[in-house]
Parts: structure tokens; sequence; C-alpha cells
């Protein structure tokens, strides 16, 4: 598996000898262990890759088995995943509790001094699968249609509408809780429908300033509405999940400083250039002329 596997995809490295074989002696024991709390989809598991053994036997199917999961012959195990009918859940790895590099122990060809491998961070991704969830729901699932409407429409107060109304200067920074543009894209494209609806009520009182219209009251109206919905919490618990944005670990932080802290050093030292006078032509350094 890992020869298919992309190299700048590996994620954490497991010890060989704390793998094991589907097969082993211990495979009843360890199943059984799973199944306590992951009966489903250790089940739904093991139904894809006995399928793969049969294809593969009757001579229906040749290649890896990840060739096969990829593939149309593994699509009807896979659909009811795909399409929710099967929820498959597995443990969670903490990654915050992992140091942010490791060490290799064993040396390397040649007696080479051991490399130290950054790990991936794997908290953004997390953050971007928990988001999509929310797009989903938002834009797929139209679930938060009926209470934007109510805003634009003048159904429903919005303190959000407030807030942008009352406002006595442009917003250079706003939070948009989604950390991928791609979602963030998808979304907005979707509040544009929902703004063509605007009653002309509510147009004139927004001016033709719709892009900071849909940035400032109808995305996070959207997105408190998704995690109201599904975190099962009341709109002034998902309000305030909003606001505290996405959590963000420690090695994230060092990382955005760092870079922002270039980005100073590149500035300055871009000033200092251009501030600096030119060369007197014919002047010498430490000369001056006598009458």
């Amino acid at each position: 598996m890992q020869a298919n596997l992309h190299r700048e995809r590996s994620g954490i490295r497991v010890p060989l000898h704390r793998l094991k074989h589907l097969d082993c002696e211990e495979k009843e024991k360890l199943l059984k262990r799973a199944s306590k709390a992951y009966r489903q989809s250790v089940n739904w598991c093991l139904s894809l890759i006995a399928h793969y053994r049969e294809r593969v036997g009757r001579g229906s199917f040749v290649g890896s088995f990840l060739d096969y999961y990829t593939a149309d012959a593994s699509y009807p195990i896979r659909k009811a995943v795909q399409e929710g009918d099967l929820e498959v859940d597995f443990p969670k790895v903490n990654y915050a509790d992992l140091e942010d590099s490791e060490e290799e122990t064993s040396a390397g060809v040649g007696g080479k001094r051991p490399c130290r491998k950054l790990l991936p961070d794997r908290m953004r991704a997390a953050r971007d699968r928990a988001n999509q969830k929310l797009v989903d729901f938002i834009v797929k699932r139209r679930g938060a249609d009926h209470h934007l409407l109510d805003i634009v429409k003048g159904r429903k107060q919005s303190r959000w509408l407030t807030s942008f109304l009352s406002a006595n200067r442009y917003v250079i920074c706003i939070e948009t809780y989604l950390e991928d543009e791609d979602q963030l894209d998808v979304v907005v494209k979707h509040l544009q429908e929902i703004y063509q609806q605007t009653d002309q009520a509510v147009l004139a009182l927004i001016r033709g300033e719709k892009v900071r219209f849909l940035l400032e009251v109808l995305l996070p109206e959207a997105i408190i509405c998704s995690i109201a919905a599904l975190d099962g919490l009341d709109y002034k618990g998902a309000e305030e999940k909003y606001l505290r944005g996405p959590p963000v670990r420690r090695r994230e932080k060092e990382l955005f400083d760092k870079d922002i802290l270039k980005q100073v050093r590149k500035r300055s030292e871009k000033a200092r250039k251009e501030v600096r006078p030119p060369p007197v032509p014919g002047a010498s350094a430490g000369a001056s002329s006598s009458p």
C-alpha cells in the first residue's frame, strides 16, 4: 500500500513490528476489541476486503487493493458510505498531542546522520473536513435558505444586519470561519443567489454595497444557522461558536507569526533601499576639496 501512496501525502510512520497481517493469529481478538466501539465501521471494511478478494479470485479484477478501492468495481460497497446511508467512524488521532517533528533513530544509508522529518499538520485538514459539512448543508441541502430569505425580505431581524448598517467605516478584515478558499467560493456563489431575492426596502438600506452585505451579513448568518442545525445548538450557542472561530494550535500560530515577521522584514529592507540617497557623481569617499 505504501508504494501506491504519494510521498508528499504520507503521514505518521508506523513501526513495522506494530503492523499485523489481516489473517494473523490475533485477528479474532483484535476484531472483537475494535468492534466494541466501531462495529459498523469494522464490518464495512471487512466487507470491502472480502469483496475485493472474491473479485480477484474469480479473475474479474486484476490489481492492488488501492486500485480496486478507486475503481468502479467497488462502487456498490462504497456507495453506502458516500451517500450517507452508513455512518463510518474510526478512532481520531489527536495530532495536537504529537510532537511537531520526529527524529529517525536508525542511521541512514551509508552511515549518514539521522534525518529530522517534519510531520504534516493535520489540524487544518481536519477543520476543512468538518467545515465541508457546513458547506454541504448550506449549498447542497439549502438548509439555511429559509433563514436567509427571512432576513433579505425583512421578515426577521438580524444583529449582523444591524451591525452592518450602523458601521461607520469599511471593515478591512472579515472573519469568514471557513479557511478553505474553494469552500468559501462555493458558499458565496450560493449567497449571491439568495441576494437576488432581496426586498427593495432592504436593498435601499444596503445602498448598493453587495459585497459587504454578502460577507458581513449573509455569510455569518448562513454559517451560524448550519452550526446550529448540525451541532444541535440554539442560535446563541451557534453564534458563540462562530465568534470563537476555528481552534488553532500552537504550531500554526508560530508559523503564522514567522510568516508575518518575514514579510515585515522584506518590506523594511525594500523601504531602506528606496530612501537610501544616491551617490554623488565625482565624489570620493573621505576626500574633500581644497581651496
